[in-house]
């Protein structure tokens, strides 16, 4: 098999974390402004690095699972490594304007 068959796109993968919510609000990570970076090795192995809204977040465990769950189901990952970016704070600026809305629309302060 050639690399281009084998290797997953950052495309797949971003496709796949679109399942994975955030624990407190039904939205995706990427909306939710908590995926930071991916990186796909030649080898497969896809990092994932992820920004946690806050330390000691009860929910931070769940969502590496879910992450690594999730990419895991993308034909040509071997392996999926998953960081949490604290170098890079979140903020609430972050989510997507539209997000933002639906958040204001359910009680939800941003």
């Amino acid at each position: 098999m050639t690399e281009a068959t084998t290797l997953p796109s950052k495309e797949s993968v971003v496709e796949a974390l679109e399942a994975v919510h955030d624990p407190h609000v039904p939205v995706s990570l990427r909306r939710m402004g908590m995926l930071r970076e991916i990186d796909i090795a030649d080898d497969g192995v896809v990092t994932v690095q992820v920004c946690i809204p806050c330390m000691g977040c009860p929910g931070a465990g769940m969502l590496r699972e879910s992450v690594r769950e999730a990419v895991q189901t993308v034909p040509g990952v071997t392996k999926v490594v998953v960081e949490e970016g604290w170098h890079l704070p979140w903020s609430r600026d972050m989510i997507e304007p539209e997000v933002q809305e639906m958040m204001r629309a359910n009680g939800i302060q941003v």
